[in-house]
């Protein structure tokens, strides 16, 4: 077969994952990094439930602190202290998938694949530490224990006389998408009212989608706490949402999960063998991201794109000098100038087929007949749906 036979889609893969290791795991205890966001703690706390015994945790959980406290495997809650000395661990401004910061590890687990498409390509958090700390347990999913004496302050949503769909179609806590359209939620929530009702959360105000569900339950209710709504989302039928926390909260709790990725390189650290997933996009570039060689012109050519305007932030110290206090070294900022570039690339993809009418209308309607047959159960576990390429890329 010739490769322009072959499906853009299925051009797209990779033959090995660098996985950044970032989670300090012990046989007694667990220092992670400070500031963990909700789909992080979720994915740590599947780390120890792999790990299977009761430790110290040493961590602030912030607003996720009723998942930890209540956990039976973590024994003891203790301040953060002192970091982990294991780990060179950094925080860089890439951008990704709507969040201004992502981790940045020297510390990988190399995952060998076979050529795979993008969409069977997942190397997330809990499976990366599972292999790295060499568990016997590698479940890839985040966890989350529900006490079942706990009050179901949110029984009333559910429906007594069709199977009820949660759907979490606005992340009010993350900005800049690439793609979030209201008129395809809008268009998935009334065609599966046919057949499910349909509740809504995780926002605070649902605009022109609220006609479109049967509930709206906004993030601001004193019943829309972490624990009421994995009670909510464990005995619904389905969940269907965005990346994000409360999506990594579903999958801790409810096997039938449809997850909406705009960003592949999310998809590809974050995403769980679990559930169904659909791709939007799909950089053509990135195909062999292994492959992605940089020069140290290279480097500095698109590390000054990536510091926006203005002179060079190194300019007065020297590259090198200043990648070492950043980065912890040149190779340490190449590592960010991929992840920044995908990015970018990413973003590309996305504003293509949204500008070709005839693709866009072809991309909705095919996502939205598998979104529908995968919360219907009609289809097997773990198929997933990708964009298809906008056309040929031009380099």
């Amino acid at each position: 077969m010739l490769i322009q036979d072959i499906p853009y889609h299925l051009r797209n893969t990779v033959e090995r994952l660098e996985l950044p290791i970032y989670l300090d795991l012990t046989p007694r205890e667990c220092r992670p990094p400070r500031d963990l966001a909700l789909g992080d703690t979720l994915m740590l706390l599947g780390l120890i439930r792999n790990q299977g015994r009761p430790i110290k945790l040493h961590m602030d959980p912030g607003p996720a602190r009723e998942l930890v406290q209540g956990h039976p495997l973590v024994a003891e809650l203790l301040p953060p202290g002192e970091p982990s000395r294991r780990f060179k661990l950094l925080r860089v401004p890439v951008g990704r998938a709507g969040r201004p910061l992502a981790w940045v590890s020297g510390t990988t687990h190399t995952l060998p694949l076979p050529v795979l498409p993008v969409d069977q390509v997942r190397g997330n958090p809990v499976l990366a530490h599972s292999l790295y700390y060499r568990l016997e347990n590698t479940d890839d999913r985040p966890s989350v224990f529900l006490d079942p004496a706990r009050t179901p302050a949110l029984a009333g949503l559910l429906s007594r006389r069709r199977p009820t769909l949660v759907v979490f179609p606005l992340n009010p806590g993350r900005g800049g998408h690439y793609w979030r359209d209201l008129a395809w939620w809008r268009e998935l929530m009334t065609r599966a009212r046919r057949d499910m009702a349909v509740v809504a959360v995780g926002g605070r105000d649902y605009g022109e989608l609220a006609d479109a569900a049967d509930h709206c339950l906004s993030m601001d209710d004193p019943s829309s706490t972490l624990l009421d709504l994995a009670w909510l989302m464990a005995r619904a039928a389905a969940f269907a949402g965005g990346d994000g926390g409360l999506s990594h909260l579903a999958l801790a709790v409810q096997p039938r999960v449809l997850t909406l990725w705009d960003s592949v390189s999310s998809y590809r650290f974050w995403a769980s063998a679990q559930g169904h997933h659909l791709l939007f996009c799909n950089p053509y570039g990135f195909r062999y991201p292994q492959t992605r060689r940089l020069s140290l012109t290279d480097v500095r050519r698109l590390a000054a794109q990536m510091a926006g305007p203005g002179a060079p932030p190194w300019q007065a110290q020297g590259l090198e000098a200043w990648a070492g206090e950043q980065y912890g070294g040149v190779e340490g900022l190449a590592r960010a100038v991929l992840a920044w570039q995908e990015v970018a690339e990413e973003r590309g993809f996305v504003e293509d087929w949204m500008g070709l009418p005839e693709l866009k209308a072809r991309i909705y309607q095919e996502s939205l007949d598998f979104a529908l047959a995968a919360l219907a159960g009609r289809l097997p576990a773990g198929a997933n749906w990708v964009a298809p390429a906008a056309c040929p890329p031009s380099a």
